[in-house]
C-alpha cells in the first residue's frame, strides 16, 4: 500500500505535512493512534489516505465518528469530488436512504456517522454485522470532561475497541496532556502512537483588548473590521466575529451592516435553511464577514480568513485557540483579536449552568491567565499544550508594546476591584431594605392578575418594569402592577415574596417548575377565555390518546420555543394513534432516533396506557 502514490493520485499533494505520515503509517500497521494537531494542520488526511489504501487492498471501509452533520457532509462532498467512495449517515438523511446505505457499507472507503447514529438501536446491530478496516474518532476532545466541548455520547465509543476490536485513531485540534490521557483511557486505546503537531503559527498575530462596556466593545469591533478593509467592495479575504450569545451576535451584525460591512450571522437558534444560507454566503464572499456563536466553525476550511475577532471571551482557552486557529490557514498573515471583560466570566457561569464540567471551569481560568499575562501570546499557547516555546513571536501585542498592555491590564483590574466593592456595598445596603405594606400589596396585585401561575423571576421582572422579550411574550406589560416596584432592589422583592408565602397570602404551585399563585384562588382552565379562539373548540374536541399526544406536542413546543411540527408532524401523530408503539424500537421506527431520544419517554408513557 503506497501512501505516497495515493497522496499524489487522490489528494493532489506531493508530500505529507509534519506528523501526517507518522499517523497514517500507524493506521496502516493496525496500531491505535492519538493525533493532536492545531486547526489547519491537516488532521483529516491522517486517516483519509490510509482509509483509501485499506479499501483498495480489499480490507473494508473505515468508520469515522464525527460530531457535526455539516462537518460530515463537507468531508464526504470533498472526498467524492476526488473520486473517493464516501458516505454519511445522520438524522438529516431520510431513513429509507440510510437503510439502503447500511446495506451497502462495504462499497465505501469511508463511512461517516455521529455517535448518536452509531449507537442507535436501528444502526448498531448492522454495524456489528459488517467488517470494517479501521475506526476514527474525530474531535476526540468531546469525550473528555476536561475538554472544551464535552458530549456525553462520546463516552460510549470505547465499544469501537471493546466490541468491534478495531484499531482506532483519535484526532483533535486542542488537547492538553491531561485531556490526551483521558481520551486514550476513555476509548480504551492500546499503547497508541501519539502524534502531537506544532502549535506555533508564525503567521498569526494575537492581541487582547480590555474593555468592560458592551456598547464600547461593539464600537471597537466595528472599528477593527473597517480598519481591516471589510467596509470596502472587495475586502482582502474573510473575517469571523465570535460572540458569546445569540443576541450579541445579532447586535454586532447589525452594527457592522450599519457601518457598511457586508456581514451575516450564524447561531444554533436559526432555521437550518438560514444557517446553510449564511454559510454559503460566507463561503462565496457575498458576506465576507460572519458574526457567529461557537456553533459555527468546526470543520470550516476557508483558507483566506484574515481576521478572527472575539467580541466576548469564549468559554475556555482551548475553545479560543481552536476558533482563533481558523485564521490564516493559507499561511499568510492574519490577526486574532480578543475583547475581554470580567463580565464575560458571569456570562459563561450562566451558560455552563448548575453542573459545569471540571474542564469548563479550568478552561476559563486558563483563558483569564492568558489575557492578564505579560508573556508572549504565542509562547503561552504553545506551552499550554505541553510544548517548549523556544522564542517569542515578535508580532503579538505584548511583544510589540508590553507597556501599553500592562497599563491596560492594571486599569481593568482597578475597575474590577472598584466594581466588586460597589457590588458589595450595594448588597449590604439592599440587605437592610424591607418592602412597605403598599409594596407587598403590589406583589399580590401582580400575581392576582396573572392568567396562570408564573415563577418568581417573572414576578420580579414585571414589578421592576423589565422590557425583556420573555416578559413581553407573556403579556406582562399589561399587568396592572407592571413597574410598580421599579426602584425596589430585586433582593428586597424576593424577600417580600418569601414573606407573603410564609403569611399564606401566596401559594406555591407546580413541582418540576415551581410557580406562585394567590392562596385558595382556583387556577383557570388553560384554554378558557372570555371569547374563545376559533381553534380552542377543535382542541377541546380532541380526546383519548390523540388529544393527549397533541397536548404533549403543544407543551414541548412551548417549553423548547419551537414549532409544534418540530416535535412531531401530523402524519407521525396519525401513525402513533393508529398503532401505538409499546417499545422504544417501535417508536424509533415512527419518529427516528433524534426525536425519539428527546420525547420518547413521555410519548411511550401515553401510548402504553392507551386502551
Amino acid at each position: 500500500m503506497d501512501l505516497a502514490a495515493i497522496l499524489a493520485r487522490t489528494f493532489g499533494l506531493r508530500a505529507f505535512r509534519p506528523g501526517q505520515r507518522e499517523a497514517a503509517e500507524a493506521s496502516l500497521e493496525g496500531r491505535d493512534a492519538l493525533v493532536v494537531m492545531a486547526t489547519g494542520g491537516g488532521k483529516s488526511l491522517c486517516y483519509q489516505a490510509p482509509a483509501v489504501a485499506l479499501f483498495e487492498a480489499g480490507l473494508g471501509p473505515t468508520l469515522v465518528i464525527s460530531p457535526l452533520l455539516a462537518l460530515m457532509d463537507d468531508q464526504v462532498s470533498a472526498l467524492v469530488a476526488r473520486g473517493v467512495r464516501a458516505v454519511a449517515l445522520h438524522s438529516g438523511i431520510p431513513w429509507a436512504q440510510q437503510k439502503k446505505t447500511l446495506d451497502t457499507l462495504s462499497e465505501h472507503a469511508l463511512v461517516y456517522m455521529s455517535p448518536e447514529r452509531l449507537l442507535s438501536a436501528r444502526t448498531w446491530p448492522r454495524i456489528v454485522s459488517q467488517r470494517f478496516a479501521r475506526a476514527v474518532v474525530d474531535e476526540a476532545h468531546c469525550i473528555s470532561e476536561w475538554g472544551h466541548d464535552f458530549r456525553p455520547d462520546y463516552a460510549a465509543l470505547s465499544m469501537l475497541k471493546l466490541e468491534l476490536s478495531l484499531p482506532v485513531m483519535a484526532l483533535t485540534a486542542t488537547a492538553t496532556p491531561r485531556v490526551r490521557d483521558e481520551i486514550a483511557q476513555q476509548l480504551a486505546l492500546v499503547d497508541p502512537v501519539r502524534v502531537v503537531g506544532a502549535f506555533e503559527r508564525s503567521n498569526l498575530s494575537f492581541g487582547v483588548h480590555l474593555e468592560t462596556a458592551q456598547k464600547t466593545r461593539t464600537k471597537w469591533t466595528v472599528e477593527q473590521l473597517v480598519a481591516a478593509g471589510f467596509a470596502t467592495k472587495k475586502p482582502a479575504g474573510r473575517a469571523i466575529v465570535y460572540a458569546a450569545t445569540r443576541g450579541r451576535a445579532q447586535t454586532v451584525q447589525r452594527a457592522l451592516r450599519k457601518a457598511g460591512v457586508r456581514a451575516g450571522y450564524y447561531h444554533a437558534g436559526r432555521k437550518v435553511s438560514a444557517k446553510q444560507r449564511a454559510q454559503t454566503y460566507f463561503a462565496d464572499g457575498t458576506t465576507p464577514v460572519l458574526v457567529a456563536t461557537s456553533a459555527f466553525g468546526m470543520g470550516i476550511d476557508q483558507p483566506d480568513v484574515r481576521l478572527v475577532l472575539h467580541v466576548e471571551a469564549p468559554g475556555t482557552f482551548e475553545a479560543y485557540i481552536q476558533q482563533a486557529g481558523r485564521a490564516g490557514r493559507d499561511g499568510k498573515p492574519a490577526q486574532c483579536l480578543l475583547a475581554f471583560s470580567y463580565a464575560d466570566a458571569r456570562i459563561h457561569e450562566r451558560l455552563r449552568g448548575a453542573n459545569p464540567t471540571p474542564g469548563s471551569i479550568e478552561g476559563f481560568q486558563a483563558l483569564e491567565a492568558y489575557v492578564l499575562s505579560t508573556r508572549c501570546r504565542s509562547q503561552q499557547i504553545v506551552q499550554h499544550f505541553g510544548e517548549l516555546a523556544h522564542h517569542v513571536c515578535g508580532v503579538c501585542d505584548i511583544c510589540t508594546n508590553v507597556e501599553a498592555v500592562t497599563a491596560s491590564q492594571q486599569a481593568l483590574q482597578k475597575r474590577g476591584r472598584e466594581r466588586a466593592q460597589e457590588r458589595t456595598q450595594k448588597r449590604t445596603i439592599e440587605s437592610g431594605i424591607e418592602l412597605t405594606l403598599a409594596e407587598l400589596e403590589a406583589i399580590t396585585r401582580c400575581v392576582d392578575a396573572f392568567r396562570k401561575p408564573l415563577g418568581r423571576r417573572f414576578i420580579v421582572k414585571a414589578l421592576r418594569g423589565s422590557q425583556a422579550r420573555d416578559v413581553k411574550r407573556k403579556g406582562l406589560l399589561k399587568n396592572p402592577a407592571f413597574g410598580a416596584l421599579r426602584t425596589a432592589p430585586e433582593a428586597a422583592i424576593f424577600r417580600g415574596i418569601d414573606s407573603l408565602l410564609k403569611e399564606g397570602k401566596l401559594a406555591p404551585k407546580g413541582k418540576k417548575y415551581p410557580t406562585l399563585w394567590i392562596a385558595n384562588k382556583p387556577v383557570r382552565a388553560k384554554e378558557s377565555a372570555a371569547v374563545p379562539r376559533a381553534r380552542s373548540k377543535s382542541k377541546a374536541l380532541d380526546s383519548g390518546l390523540e388529544g393527549a399526544l397533541k397536548a404533549l406536542r403543544r407543551n414541548e413546543a412551548k417549553r423548547r420555543r419551537i414549532k409544534a411540527y418540530q416535535v412531531f408532524k401530523n402524519v407521525d401523530l396519525s401513525r402513533l394513534t393508529a398503532r401505538p408503539p409499546r417499545s422504544e424500537t417501535e417508536l424509533r421506527e415512527i419518529l427516528g432516533d433524534t426525536r425519539a431520544e428527546k420525547y420518547g419517554s413521555a410519548i411511550l408513557a401515553l401510548t402504553r396506557n392507551a386502551e
